[in-house]
């Protein structure tokens, strides 16, 4: 078929499905690439031989080496083209980033077997899903190079594809790489990559002021939001538990003779206990007497209508606490609502008064106290204290 006849059905196909105009001006930069790369190669039909082609052309022609975002975008893209030669209609299911195993059958193979692993370590649909797709993108480089068997991949490999890594994704990739290597017992190439430290960015997280935590306690008092919500709230502020930690909660967490919250924490299975304070535990006594409704659950926190089960997920506690927010007149001011945002906000108070790092981490759930000192950057008060004290240092110091 025509090649430009095809890429004018493939737009009209997504305007017809309803697509934006955001994402129809980004497919046809996608085809400007696309027309680019096969007037370069002669090619004036279209094939799914011509889509393999296409998909196969992952060096980048800047930086000469591998890249990432060629494979996944490409790729998906002669996908969509193949679907309307195969079957006459676009397949618009191939627009989304899949998880797709690789083709080569020995690394499809050890590619299904690590997932296997993952998903019996990892109850946490989040951490599954990024061990999954940082394994992904290993398995696809090795493909991209030719190796299909683990024996080949060497030192020289690994720091091969350390580089086609951007520099914001370093962390991410040595995390996957470490855990990788432990399952299939390469020391050798966990040993190579266990002493790199990738760059990490010290940036001031955002957080409440002073003057909108006072607004939003006010708000809270003044009975605006449900004694759930106001519960769900208190408990981020003081604690910092994640999202999907508080919805897991279970009415027998709660030890009220010693006053703590005891839970296995499901993005690293490691059992936390964290201290129930006085407001925090009149606020849940609160909701349990005045308005929690009879559920067949024992689930600390529960949906308003029936049949009353747990909370949907990370989306109704960022419904919740953005509700709060808009009623204590915060405004967003290019922050990020939710559970997180009183995570950060509990962090950044416990640092503010010179709680020891370790403790911060123990609290958090951390396992390094490296992700908690992210926290110490919040407090603009003490940076600016820095910069002043530095204000006076002699210039003819390095004289």
């Amino acid at each position: 078929m025509n090649i430009d006849n095809l890429c004018k059905l493939l737009l009209e196909a997504l305007a017809e499905a309803g697509f934006n105009e955001s994402t129809l001006f980004n497919y046809r930069g996608v085809i400007r690439r696309f027309k680019a790369f096969c007037k370069e190669k002669g090619f004036s039909e279209y094939s799914t031989d011509v889509g393999q082609a296409y998909a196969d052309d992952v060096i980048s022609k800047k930086t000469g080496k591998f890249s990432k975002q060629r494979y996944f975008s490409q790729g998906r893209f002669a996908r969509l083209l193949n679907s309307y030669c195969l079957t006459g209609s676009f397949d618009l299911s191939t627009m989304k980033r899949g998880m797709e195993a690789p083709g080569n059958e020995m690394l499809c193979g050890l590619y299904k077997d690590y997932i296997s692993y993952l998903e019996d370590k990892y109850p946490n649909d989040n951490t599954l899903s990024f061990y999954r797709y940082e394994a992904l993108c290993l398995f696809r480089f090795l493909e991209s190079v030719g190796i299909s068997n683990l024996n080949d991949v060497s030192a020289a490999t690994v720091v091969d594809y350390l580089k086609t890594t951007k520099q914001n994704r370093q962390r991410a990739v040595l995390c996957g790489l470490r855990l990788y290597f432990t399952f299939v017992k390469r020391e050798d190439l966990f040993a190579v990559i266990n002493g790199m430290h990738a760059y990490r960015s010290k940036r001031i997280i955002p957080v409440l002021t002073d003057d909108e935590m006072s607004r939003l306690k006010e708000t809270i008092e003044s009975g605006d939001v449900s004694n759930r919500d106001a519960a769900i709230i208190l408990l981020g502020l003081s604690t910092g538990i994640r999202a999907i930690d508080l919805i897991n909660l279970r009415l027998s967490d709660i030890d009220w003779n010693s006053e703590t919250i005891s839970f296995k924490q499901s993005k690293t299975g490691n059992l936390a206990c964290i201290p129930l304070t006085v407001t925090v535990g009149n606020a849940i006594a609160r909701y349990l007497y005045e308005d929690r409704p009879s559920a067949d659950n024992d689930y600390l926190f529960v949906r308003d209508l029936a049949p009353f089960g747990p909370l949907s997920g990370h989306s109704s506690c960022y419904v919740i606490v953005k509700k709060a927010f808009e009623k204590a007149g915060i405004s967003r001011d290019g922050r990020i609502f939710g559970m997180h945002m009183l995570r950060h906000n509990a962090a950044s108070v416990m640092v503010r008064n010179e709680v020891p790092v370790s403790t911060v981490a123990a609290v958090l759930g951390h396992s390094s106290t490296d992700t908690t000192d992210i926290y110490i950057t919040t407090d603009e008060a003490k940076l600016r204290e820095c910069v002043l004290l530095m204000t006076g240092i002699s210039k003819e110091v390095n004289a």
